[in-house]
Parts: C-alpha cells; sequence; structure tokens
C-alpha cells in the first residue's frame, strides 16, 4: 500500500506543503489556517492516504532516554519476565520503557511500531508478531539508523540487530531425550508456525527423530496458539478423535500449552508419565510445581533482557562502542530441565 506525502496533499488543495504541515504535523511556525482550509486539507489526506512520516520525524529529534518494547502479549510469562528485567536495566542508566503489544497480529504491530516512533523514542525493541507482512518497516528503521533490535524472534536473512535463544539445540535436546524413554512416536503443538521460534523448534524435533533413524511426521505437527487454552484445545481434538491412542509424548511449544495439554489428559484419565510423557519450553516458574513437574527447557529470561539490553546502548552509542565493534547478533544457549512428566520410572500419574 502506498502512501501520500504533505506535497501531494498541497498539490491537491493548492496550499503550500507548509501549511499542509502544519495543519496534519502541528509543525509549520506561526501560519495561520482558517477552518475551511483545514477542513480540505483533513479531506484530501484522507482520500490520499496520507501517514505521517514517522521515521523521518524521529530522525530531527533531541534524546528522550525512553525506549519503545513491543511484544506480542504481556500475559506470556516469557515476555512478562523479559520486560521486568529489561526495565530495570534501563532505569539503572537513566531509561524510561514504553511498553506496547502486537497482539501478535501485524496490523497493530504496525500501528503500535509507528505510536512509538512518534515519542521520539532513543531505540526500540520488537519481538515480531506472526507472519513477515512488517519486514519492510523494520528494514526501513534499520536503514533510517534508528535503534532497533530483535528480540527472541528474527527474520531470517535480514541481518537486523538480534537477541535470540537457541531454539534448534534445544528443542533437538528435548525431543531426544524423550526418544531415549522410549516415546518413539510424539505430538508437537507448535504455535504459530510463520514464527522463528516455532520454524526452529520444528527443526529441532525432525533433527532429533533423523538423528535416531526415525521419520519426522507432519500430522504429528499441530498448529496452535500460545496459551493453556490452546494446548488444551488441541490435545482435546487428539483425544475426541481417537489420535491419542498410539501417541506415547507430546510436547508443547511453551509450558502454558504444556500445562494445557496435561489438564485434557486428566480430564480424559490418561496418566502423565505412565501413559504418556509430557513436555513444554520455557521452565516458567509454575512447572516444577504441577503434581506432576514438568520437564521444560530452560530459557534465560534474565540474561535476554540483559544481552538486549547492552545490543540496544550500544547501538545507541551510550556504553562507547564504535558501530563496527557491535556484534548485531547475540544467540543464547537453552537448558534442558528433565522432571518426572518424561520419565517413565516416575511413580508420577495424575489423573
Amino acid at each position: 500500500m502506498s502512501y501520500a506525502t504533505l506535497a501531494d496533499i498541497a498539490r491537491r488543495v493548492n496550499k503550500s506543503i507548509a501549511t499542509v504541515s502544519k495543519v496534519l504535523n502541528g509543525s509549520g511556525g506561526g501560519i495561520r489556517v482558517g477552518r475551511e482550509t483545514r477542513e480540505k486539507i483533513l479531506e484530501a489526506a484522507r482520500e490520499l492516504n496520507y501517514r505521517p512520516n514517522y521515521i523521518a520525524r524521529h530522525l530531527v529529534k533531541k534524546g528522550t532516554r525512553v525506549i519503545g518494547l513491543l511484544i506480542p502479549d504481556i500475559m506470556q510469562s516469557f515476555f512478562n519476565e523479559i520486560t521486568y528485567h529489561l526495565s530495570r536495566r534501563l532505569d539503572e542508566v537513566g531509561f524510561d520503557l514504553l511498553l506496547a503489544h502486537s497482539y501478535e497480529s501485524p496490523m497493530p504491530e504496525r500501528r503500535e511500531v509507528e505510536t512509538i516512533l512518534s515519542r521520539r523514542v532513543d531505540g526500540i525493541v520488537v519481538a515480531p508478531a506472526k507472519g513477515r507482512e512488517n519486514v519492510e518497516l523494520f528494514r526501513e528503521i534499520h536503514r533510517s539508523g534508528i535503534p532497533l533490535v530483535l528480540m527472541d524472534r528474527y527474520f531470517p536473512g535480514e541481518g537486523f540487530p538480534s537477541v535470540t535463544t537457541e531454539d534448534t539445540e534445544g528443542s533437538f535436546l528435548l525431543f531426544r531425550h524423550m526418544i531415549d524413554q522410549g516415546a518413539t512416536k510424539i505430538a508437537f503443538i507448535c504455535g504459530e508456525r510463520n514464527t522463528s521460534v516455532t520454524l526452529e523448534r520444528i527443526s529441532g524435533y525432525r533433527k532429533a527423530l533423523e538423528s535416531c533413524g526415525l521419520r519426522p511426521r507432519d500430522e504429528l505437527i499441530v498448529e496452535s496458539g500460545y496459551f493453556q487454552e490452546d494446548g488444551y484445545r488441541a490435545t482435546r481434538s487428539l483425544i475426541e478423535s481417537g489420535g491419542i491412542k498410539d501417541l506415547e509424548g507430546i510436547v508443547g511449544v511453551n509450558d502454558s500449552v504444556a500445562l494445557g495439554v496435561l489438564e485434557a489428559l486428566w480430564e480424559a484419565g490418561i496418566r502423565v508419565p505412565t501413559d504418556i510423557l509430557v513436555a513444554g519450553y520455557g521452565d516458567e516458574r509454575f512447572s516444577r510445581y504441577l503434581r506432576v513437574p514438568l520437564t521444560s527447557v530452560y530459557q534465560p529470561t534474565e540474561d535476554i533482557a540483559d544481552e538486549t539490553f547492552k545490543l540496544l546502548m550500544a547501538l545507541i552509542g551510550e556504553d562507547g562502542s564504535k558501530s563496527s565493534e557491535i556484534a548485531r547478533s547475540v544467540r543464547i544457549k537453552c537448558e534442558l530441565r528433565v522432571r518426572e512428566s518424561t520419565l517413565k520410572e516416575s511413580k508420577g500419574g495424575g489423573t
């Protein structure tokens, strides 16, 4: 979609660019604009699909010591913890945090990015929503020199500064552990397929199976959301369709999804780990305290926040680094934490 410029609107209404800018952007010095002219300009802006160029406006500002953070949803414990740790680090050096949510949707993501830039922040951290619809927007921000760091998720091949975890390796370790426990037919409730997080975890799943001479089966990769109810619905569907019968394991894309899996299994009288193994990803705080403690892959949220902070400060120039010295991509290792939910010899078994 193309957007009109101030010059396009000025030609339409036969007024100067300065007059149009006064009406639409609040700039224009002491120019006075009559009501009729204002209405014509606003009508032309709507007809021509005008949008303010927040990137251009951002580049002429002075520092505000505010950082924008855009995440998919604060309701996810993973992003909740990162926000807490990043906010504390920023506070230590006198920066405020402006928080926004994309709700895992490209249109709100674009709108929130533009809103953040309109506040003339010193930098922006984004955990991108699903899909690639806004890649060009991030390219424009990156080319402009506005400090931008992608966090947790990234766009393969784009080269944006990013801080992510080694999700392929973490997923491989998890699935290989379950195979070693005797589970060869494992369903993966994977979240949104078109995020880098899910793609890497699917890659780890496939590699683990192939390393043991097993054939990955696409029908066992079940797309879902990222919340407890998504895991519950996906598992209920497997139970009601009879697809649960031959399964030896189920893995949730995160611990909240795995919690929904456990809930559905317990309702159906299917015991964990006696009848089926279950694991999650992220190692949220509740995971070790369940009636059957949950095996999961630990993602160090404090380290993620710390590395994001350091990369962002380097891009802003707060730490004295030269641009050529800045590491553009940081990958953080994960750790497999084995608990009763994937141990066949365990005496656990909720119903």
